[in-house]
């Protein structure tokens, strides 16, 4: 039996041969009809062994008509790289030769510097290994055009990041607590959020949408547009600004903080304006009832004052008037029995109780810093050097008193009178701290307060006198120390002082612009620093020289002074010793009829006038009106309450002096024949 195959087995197998040449004909003619077609450039590459080593070469093997459009350089089959583009053949070798030794495929951009076109390319392992075939898909452009999708690109990522973000925003100001508006010039709304929605849907009944006119929508509400009217064109100029409101009735009323804003468009020209309303309702009661909250505890605390106040003015007057009381019982008794001798004493008991009472309200007045002060130019070397005498008659023999001011130092602007008042308390206080006798000094000296150490002492910054009285006494704890200066606190057993020492000296100090501070521990005495402002006038004078005494003279006989006091006692008094003077005094119980006794010719020598008249006419204007004739007429204010001379009320302030109620008898005489002496003309007649 022969080996060889049939006849029907070798037309069978020819035609599958036949078949599968047809086949490949058919994807042949396929495969050129897309290498002809295709828009992307394809060629197949054939590594190389090279002089450079192994895989350090190729060759084109196919291309196709695109591959010349994309890279603008023509190739011809069989022709190298290193023959193509030598000067760049290294860097395409290497990204080729990778896709032949992984059988990975590679995707990659890369410049063809030959052509300056910038290529995407796609390469893949053809066939196996040992074929050593790459094929390649690529696109190129021309390098600048590269650029400008770059550009182009990234300005779309920003403008879709532009668009998100103001999508966002939108977002966020739709749902803010804020209530948004904005408008154009005309005032039509060009956006409103949600929250400005919901707030006119609840206040007003209505629900504003883009498109309206603000002031057709708000016509019902004039409060509104009152509000918007002196703002819009302030906008519209440019401005940024913020202003509070108050919408609504008492009880309902709802209080915004508005922030207003200029709308500018790209070329930076006004648009119109936005608007962001903040309801801050809740935050204004809450301010009020802290405000309410705050002041209840003030006047807590000041019941608690007036109660510790009350119980030492009481403690002290009634001592004052317990003596004064007694003591004209006992006068009455002995001008009964004829006993003149024991009345004078008894009378002279309650002239010294009531001046201690005087005295007492003067402090109180200290504290309070509503005394009324004469402030001159003083020269605090000068005050304390007349107040030796007084000092030293006032402490014990056994304390040393040394005086450290120095002349030539600053002037301060003060009540002298006041001002010896104060120190000579503080020179008491340090008298009652030093039983055993000690030291007590007073200095001064010129300082120059920058705005640290300024604001340290509730003091504006400038130059002040630093007067310093200090001792070696037994000194203060600081519990006791922050607590000096209030009323009528003191560590002394009961009756054995007042307690306003301190704090009268501390209100003067306070009234006259200065400051007052303690130093001091237990057992090693106290140092009381009192700041006072400079002054620069020429004007000088002492306490001392304040009020000096001019004996009466005969030329008094029928000078005319008007006396305008409505209490009926104080004004027989007062006429009366003026009369044993020798003047002649007309005398008023209220402003208006003095005011027209000005008017029917009376010219006085002296205007005496008590501040606080009854009815419409006060003692300021009486002295005004006459002065209105005589603008140097000598004026003597007399008063019974604390407040300030104000000599702003005058028309000029020269020869003006003020006498507190109640004052000794030779304290008015003095102050009368003082104005009087210093007058420019002669008595003047009725």
């Amino acid at each position: 039996m022969s080996d060889a195959p049939s006849r029907e087995h070798l037309l069978a197998r020819i035609a599958e041969l036949e078949a599968q040449v047809a086949q490949h004909q058919f994807e042949r003619a396929c495969f050129a009809l897309l290498r002809s077609h295709m828009t992307e450039g394809f060629c197949v590459l054939e590594m190389l062994d090279g002089p450079e080593g192994a895989l350090s070469d190729y060759r084109y093997i196919l291309n196709n008509a695109a591959c010349v459009h994309h890279t603008a350089h023509p190739k011809h089959m069989g022709q190298t790289v290193r023959e193509l583009i030598p000067d760049e053949a290294d860097s395409w070798v290497l990204r080729f030769a990778e896709v032949v030794r992984t059988g990975q495929p590679a995707h990659f951009e890369q410049r063809l510097v030959a052509t300056d076109r910038h290529l995407s390319i796609a390469a893949y392992p053809l066939g196996p290994p040992c074929d050593r075939r790459v094929a390649v898909l690529f696109t190129g452009i021309p390098a600048s055009d590269q650029i400008t999708n770059t550009l182009l690109a990234s300005a779309r990522k920003r403008a879709d990041e532009a668009t998100t973000n103001n999508k966002l925003l939108g977002e966020l100001v739709d749902h803010s607590l804020a209530n948004v508006f904005a408008a154009d010039r005309d005032l039509r709304l060009i956006a409103i959020n949600r929250t400005a929605r919901e707030t006119f849907e609840r206040l007003h009944d209505f629900t504003p949408k883009v498109g309206d006119h603000i002031p057709k929508i708000m016509a019902m509400q004039p409060e509104i547009m009152r509000s918007l009217e002196p703002v819009w064109p302030r906008v519209l100029a440019g401005e940024a600004f913020a202003q509070t409101i108050s919408v609504g009735t008492p009880g309902t009323q709802r209080h915004y903080d508005m922030r207003y804003n200029p709308l500018i468009d790209a070329e930076g020209q006004i648009q119109g304006g936005y608007l962001f309303a903040y309801d801050i309702t809740a935050r204004i009661q809450e301010q009020e009832q802290l405000r309410q909250t705050e002041e209840a505890l003030r006047q807590s605390q000041k019941m608690e004052a007036i109660g510790q106040l009350t119980g030492g003015i009481a403690h002290d007057f009634n001592n004052l008037l317990g003596g004064i009381l007694g003591a004209l019982e006992l006068a009455e008794k002995r001008l009964n029995e004829g006993r003149a001798e024991a009345c004078r004493h008894m009378l002279g008991i309650v002239q010294q109780n009531a001046s201690r009472a005087s005295s007492l309200v003067q402090r109180l007045l200290a504290f309070a810093r509503q005394q009324a002060l004469m402030p001159q130019a003083v020269d605090v070397h000068h005050l304390v050097a007349g107040m030796h005498d007084l000092i030293h008659s006032s402490i014990d023999s056994n304390i040393l008193f040394v005086d450290a001011t120095l002349p030539g130092q600053w002037l301060v602007r003060v009540d002298p009178p006041q001002l010896e008042s104060a120190l000579l308390n503080l020179c008491i206080n340090a008298r009652d701290a030093m039983l055993k006798g000690g030291m007590l000094r007073i200095g001064c000296q010129n300082c120059a307060l920058d705005a640290i150490q300024a604001a340290s002492l509730q003091l504006e910054p400038g130059d002040y006198l630093k007067i310093v009285v200090e001792d070696t006494g037994c000194g203060m704890p600081e519990n006791i120390t922050t607590r000096a200066i209030e009323p009528f606190f003191t560590t002394k057993p009961l009756g054995q002082g007042t307690g306003l020492g301190l704090s009268m000296a501390y209100g003067l100090i306070r009234q006259s612009g200065g400051h007052l501070d303690i130093d001091s521990t237990p057992q090693g005495g106290t140092r009381i620093n009192l700041y006072l402002p400079r002054n620069d006038s020429a004007e000088l004078l002492g306490a001392s020289s304040a009020y000096p005494t001019v004996s009466p003279s005969p030329s008094n006989t029928n000078r005319c002074i008007v006396l305008v006091e409505d209490q009926p006692t104080l004004r027989m008094v007062i006429r009366e010793v003026l009369e044993e003077r020798g003047y002649r005094v007309q005398t008023y119980a209220e402003g208006t009829r003095a005011v027209q006794a000005l008017s029917q010719g009376l010219r006085p020598a002296l205007i005496i006038a008590d501040i606080g008249l009854p009815g419409a006419v006060d003692g300021y204007q009486v002295a005004n009106a006459y002065r209105e004739y005589d603008d140097e007429l000598p004026v003597l204010f007399i008063t019974g309450y604390g407040n300030d001379l104000e000599i702003d009320r005058l028309n000029t302030a020269t020869r003006t002096a003020l006498l507190h109620k109640p004052f000794e008898l030779t304290l008015l005489t003095s102050q009368v024949d003082q104005l009087l002496s210093a007058a420019r003309h002669g008595p003047a007649t009725v």
